[in-house]
């Protein structure tokens, strides 16, 4: 009886927050800013926006770097599980690349800042022996003007995302049967994979593919860790003159968030054209009859950028412990000259409570955004109705942060809700429950019924056996939705700086400040102690389904003996 009520009460409660941070950034945009006392409509922030170098070279950065980054990020990935795919150690490479999944944007972000650097561990390596270097040379590695750092950092990151992507992609289909029939029409492997399966398997990751793109195109956090100053990138730059003291530039800032969203929006529907543009050329291409093409080349190229890209991760998370344990390490020694533990004493209680901060909104929210996500699906499973709670979730993805939170924080300013731990838990949750659905949806609705029908025959008690029937037999789904979702509040540095405002700090906003104080063994504690405890998190959700119903049957054995 309750299970329509509560469908209807879960899309207002998300749909509502969406409205009012759309609200909240379009009519100041427009001059209509009660909280300034200004009720006029106008376009003069337009007009101080269109007259802003820097709104031009910021926007000039966030395009190339987010469209550049997803291009080599999509490119590699597609490239490596093409090469990979049907060898013995594509099974090792998911299982690789799951743990870098969960390590927050943050904490790989600020590792392949202390990797480029030019006083980074890779000039370390090759010095002084190749490069003959005695001291850091003076070159800009990092947060350079063209944002290439910030695009290898991105690349980073979302490569292994896009490859877990594909691999799931490709469990909907019939890879190994389709490259089978299309070997034997004597087509190259490679060939084969281009000309039959890549394009089933692109249609069924669009929306990774766009998520990726939006998120490229709007961080926060990344390009303030290792992308431009002078200029910063256009969501960084919007940050800057939300928070201008005398609240002159709000206008201004608003009506930039909403070109931005227009942006990203455009950018996917480019990116939509020119699939197809190419997809019409590779079935124009693959009519000729040719049975080897020199794709097969571009995807060995790929699968090479692929290769060095996961070894940069690797460096990436191992210089981070390095950091973190050392006492002197001078340049150009590869390997600190002494290790001590004071570094983690000196971030003491600090570290403590952050870490407190950081666990109790990401376990609550994950808690929160399965929930949810259980009820969703389940209205879902009964009505076959979708797509208006896929458009409504997922607009929180794909729309910028800087867009929805900037009204967001409007409107909680009216409330009074500012600064709230709770605030900040329901920004949590709105962003980790898109997630959460995703990894959940195809597991639940896959899931037979007759088992707990059959269950409620034997006795009607249909919550109990809907907890003990249906969630036990899908304790792994549930597990890894669980583990992404808290991963995704972890690494959440945007909603907890605007909605906490200062007094709730985790271990992402505290890494963030502190990245650019020069302190890199306090910032790699950070860092680390952010990335470990997803890391923690995932392990436990790979073990618990396992181990579930043996130890659960020894306990019960054991309690029954007694």
């Amino acid at each position: 009886m309750l299970q329509r009520p509560l469908y209807w009460l879960i899309i207002l409660g998300i749909s509502m927050p969406l409205l009012v941070g759309l609200i909240g950034v379009v009519l100041p945009s427009f001059g209509y800013d009660p909280a300034l006392g200004q009720f006029d409509f106008h376009g003069q922030h337009w007009q101080q926006l269109f007259h802003q170098p820097e709104f031009w070279s910021g926007l000039r950065l966030s395009l190339g770097s987010g469209l550049l980054a997803t291009l080599f990020a999509y490119w590699f990935a597609s490239s490596l599980i093409m090469v990979s795919f049907g060898k013995p150690w594509f099974t090792r490479l998911q299982a690789a690349i799951t743990p870098i999944l969960s390590i927050p944007h943050a904490s790989i972000t600020i590792g392949a800042l202390f990797l480029l650097a030019p006083s980074g561990w890779l000039v370390r390596i090759i010095s002084p022996w190749l490069t003959g270097f005695e001291r850091p040379p003076n070159w800009l590695t990092v947060q350079d003007p063209n944002g290439l750092a910030l695009i290898i950092a991105l690349v980073i990151k979302e490569m292994p995302y896009l490859m877990f992507a594909m691999a799931a992609a490709l469990t909907q289909l019939q890879p190994d049967k389709t490259l089978q029939a299309a070997r034997l029409l004597g087509y190259e492997r490679l060939t084969a994979w281009h000309f039959t399966l890549l394009p089933q398997v692109v249609r069924l990751m669009r929306l990774p593919i766009f998520m990726v793109l939006a998120f490229n195109m709007t961080v926060v956090d990344v390009a303030t860790i290792i992308g431009p100053n002078t200029p910063s990138t256009l969501a960084v730059t919007l940050l800057r003159w939300f928070n201008d003291p005398t609240l002159l530039l709000r206008g201004q800032a608003s009506a930039a968030a909403l070109v931005l969203a227009l942006m990203v929006l455009l950018s996917i529907l480019v990116w939509l054209l020119v699939y197809r543009v190419i997809h019409h050329w590779r079935q124009l291409h693959a009519m000729s009859g040719g049975r080897s093409s020199w794709l097969r080349y571009w995807t060995l190229t790929g699968a090479t950028g692929a290769a060095f890209t996961l070894c940069l991760t690797i460096l990436s998370l191992v210089v981070l412990p390095i950091w973190a344990f050392a006492q002197r390490w001078r340049f150009p020694d590869t390997w600190p000259a002494s290790w001590t533990l004071d570094n983690l004493s000196r971030a003491g209680d600090r570290l403590v409570s952050l870490r407190a901060a950081s666990l109790s909104l990401a376990l609550c929210s994950a808690l929160i955004g399965l929930i949810l996500a259980l009820l969703l699906l389940e209205h879902e499973r009964k009505y076959q109705r979708s797509d208006g709670t896929v458009i409504i979730l997922f607009s929180w993805v794909l729309l910028p942060q800087v867009t929805l939170l900037f009204g967001i924080q409007v409107g909680l300013l009216f409330l009074n809700w500012n600064g709230n731990w709770f605030s900040v838990l329901g920004l949590h949750v709105l962003y980790s429950l898109p997630y959460v659905y995703l990894t959940l949806k195809a597991p639940y609705l896959a899931f037979n019924e007759a088992y707990l029908q059959q269950a409620n025959r034997l006795r009607a008690t249909p919550l109990r056996n809907f907890i003990l029937i249906k969630l036990a037999l899908l304790k792994a789904p549930i597990a890894a939705s669980l583990a992404i979702g808290f991963s995704v509040s972890v690494a959440q540095y945007l909603t907890t700086l605007l909605a906490g405002e200062g007094r709730i700090n985790t271990l992402t906003t505290e890494a963030v400040a502190r990245a650019a104080s020069g302190d890199r063994k306090l910032v790699s504690v950070l860092a680390l102690a952010q990335a470990i405890l997803p890391l923690i998190c995932f392990m436990l959700a790979t073990m618990i389904p396992r181990y579930w119903t043996t130890g659960r049957l020894a306990l019960r054995r054991q309690f029954c003996l007694n």
